[in-house]
C-alpha cells in the first residue's frame, strides 16, 4: 500500500524530498480542484462546506479555495480565530476567515476554510 503524506503532516527529517515530489503535489492539487468543484456544484443554496487539507502549502490551499469563490457564488464564513484561544500556532493566509495551523511537536499542519453557497 503506497501512503500518501501532506505537507502539514511530513516529518522533515524522513526524507522529505523523496516522498514529497513535485508530481505528487501537482496531482493533488488536480484532485482538490475537482472534488472541490463537485462539492459545490451539488451543495444547496444556503449550504455551507468546509474545505480542509492536512497541507500548509498555499497552492493547496489558498489558490484552491480563491479559484472556486472566482467560479460561482460561494463566499467564505469567516473562522473566529478567537475560539482557540491563542493555542493554536497559526500561519498567516491570505483569505482573511481561514485557518493554517502550523505544524509543531502537538500539532500537525492543516488548512481549514468554510464556505457558503449563495444562489
Amino acid at each position: 500500500m503506497h501512503h500518501v503524506h501532506g505537507s502539514g503532516t511530513l516529518n522533515l527529517n524522513n526524507n522529505i524530498d523523496k516522498i514529497f515530489t513535485e508530481e505528487l503535489l501537482q496531482r493533488s492539487i488536480k484532485t482538490q480542484r475537482e472534488l472541490i468543484k463537485k462539492a459545490v456544484r451539488i451543495l444547496r443554496v444556503n449550504g455551507e462546506l468546509i474545505y480542509s487539507t492536512c497541507s500548509i502549502l498555499k497552492e493547496e490551499n489558498e489558490k484552491v479555495v480563491e479559484e472556486i469563490l472566482k467560479l460561482s457564488n460561494i463566499e467564505i464564513v469567516p473562522i473566529d480565530e478567537k475560539i482557540f484561544k491563542g493555542e493554536l500556532p497559526l500561519l498567516p493566509t491570505n483569505i482573511q476567515g481561514t485557518i493554517c495551523v502550523c505544524p509543531n511537536r502537538l500539532y500537525e499542519g492543516f488548512f481549514v476554510a468554510k464556505l457558503k453557497k449563495n444562489k
